[in-house]
């Protein structure tokens, strides 16, 4: 009874694992996305791109972005809440916005 109970507890595990490295999307992984960004309620100007690839943990966009798609599935739709740094575009700087972000896909690394 034991083994079996060992045997169990081992192939459970496994199969957990093999659950976790498909919950969605992980660092490394690349994102390919579609966003508008909204400010006050209202979409702003350049905030905005369709089938976007974005590379999750890269620092390719402001701090705090890419954390937030982490775990996200192809075909969901997310609110990400970033406030821009002081030093971004001076009508963008230190506000407060939304960006609507839905996944397309998700390119595993």
């Amino acid at each position: 009874m034991k083994k079996l109970m060992s045997a169990v507890a081992v192939c459970g595990a496994i199969f957990l694992g093999a659950c976790d490295s498909n919950a969605g999307a992980q660092n490394g992984d690349t994102v390919i996305i579609d966003f508008a960004g909204f400010m006050d309620g209202v979409q702003f100007e350049g905030g905005t791109a369709t089938g976007f690839p974005l590379k999750l943990g890269s620092g390719q966009f402001v701090p705090g972005f890419e954390e937030q798609l982490i775990g996200a599935e192809k075909g969901e739709s997310r609110d990400v809440n970033i406030t821009f740094p002081q030093n971004y575009y001076p009508e963008l700087a230190g506000k407060a916005v939304v960006f609507k972000v839905t996944v397309q896909d998700i390119v595993k690394e």
